[in-house]
């Protein structure tokens, strides 16, 4: 191969490899990123039995607008919150009920915070896990239809949160990123027109599709 050759083979694999951003993260890294945040409850309320042996009800899947905040303490080791803007759920009868439909809505706030562990890598894409503490703030509650009328109170929640993720970094700084959460969000009613209060398991799979900045 002539030196002409070499030289330009040298310079062309210099050019790749200089486009190439640096993936990897570093202590003090903060990344933010911004997009849309689904929750997907699996859970349902205790038999509401004044009204049905077999009466339930259940949160309905809501998207929002999510943004998450990252601090890395180390190259591995960061420090993650989840914040969003209000969800609003329906809140649909199940069981002996289903055929009222649509009962009340809700909206919540879902502040999470998480310690995560960012994986080495030798490409663009960064995956994660994490583990924390989740708090939801429930308000605005509104009976609706059977129920329209009737005070409705949703509890507070805490409860644990499992999270994983990915990063694909575009270059030194900007990035598109995907997150799953499973969160143990669990709440107590109580409806002004029936008798006693109720356990209403929510604990959703929450989806998050963002693009982040790294600062």
């Amino acid at each position: 191969m002539s030196i002409l050759k070499k030289t330009a083979l040298a310079t062309a694999t210099a050019a790749v490899f200089a486009s190439v951003p640096a993936v990897a993260y570093e202590a003090g890294d903060m990344m933010l990123r911004v997009g849309a945040a689904g929750v997907y409850p699996t859970g349902d309320s205790d038999n509401i039995t004044p009204i049905d042996p077999n009466a339930k009800v259940e949160a309905d899947d809501a998207w929002s607008l999510g943004i998450t905040f990252s601090y890395m303490f180390t190259d591995n080791i960061g420090l993650g919150v989840l914040g969003a803007y209000p969800f609003e759920h329906d809140i649909e009868g199940k069981g002996s009920i289903s055929g009222l439909g649509k009962v009340a809505t809700t909206k919540h706030l879902p502040p999470t915070l998480t310690l995560q562990y960012y994986f080495n890598n030798t490409t663009q894409f960064t995956p994660f896990l994490g583990a924390g503490l989740n708090y939801t703030h429930f308000f605005d509650e509104d009976t609706k239809g059977a129920l329209s009328g009737t005070d409705l109170d949703l509890d507070d929640s805490w409860g644990y949160a499992l999270e994983g993720g990915v990063d694909y970094n575009i270059n030194d700084h900007w990035m598109v990123s995907g997150q799953i959460y499973y969160i143990n969000i669990e709440t107590r009613a109580k409806i002004d027109a029936v008798p006693g209060s109720y356990d209403v398991d929510i604990n959703p799979w929450v989806y998050f599709l963002s693009a982040g900045y790294k600062f």
